[in-house]
């Protein structure tokens, strides 16, 4: 399972893999639209209350940062500024999973294996943003 998920990441990034097997390269899309990093929110709400009772819920939070994990690729979870929120694609006004509850929101950057320092000045650069 993980060789599939390293495989669909290998058919995304533009960097090559140089920890997966030569004699298996990934298919080259022929317009070349492959990426450098993955941009992605780092949970599907934010953080709960302590009061709230744990369960599965706390679980299905983290399913964003499993893959990368599973793929044993270099990923960073990034707080996004407050000014920037829509940028991370808010939700409507009143819903808690948009941030509104106060709780900070942010975004995972996922690189391909070997290029940790890009992950690193990604995450960087996001948080030095000023939208």
């Amino acid at each position: 399972m993980r060789q599939l998920i390293r495989d669909d990441f290998n058919h995304v990034f533009l960097a090559r893999d140089f920890n997966s097997s030569p004699t298996h390269p990934p298919d080259q899309p022929k317009n070349d639209s492959r990426i450098n990093v993955l941009i992605h929110p780092s949970a599907i709400r934010t953080a709960p209350p302590l009061s709230e009772e744990s369960g599965l819920d706390a679980y299905v939070q983290d399913v964003l940062t499993v893959p990368a994990s599973l793929a044993g690729l270099p990923a960073l979870s990034v707080p996004v500024p407050a000014a920037c929120r829509g940028w991370v694609g808010e939700r409507s006004e009143g819903n808690a999973d948009d941030g509104d509850d106060g709780w900070p929101v942010g975004v995972t950057v996922v690189g391909q294996w070997g290029c940790d320092e890009l992950v690193l000045k990604v995450g960087e650069i996001i948080e030095g943003l000023d939208c």
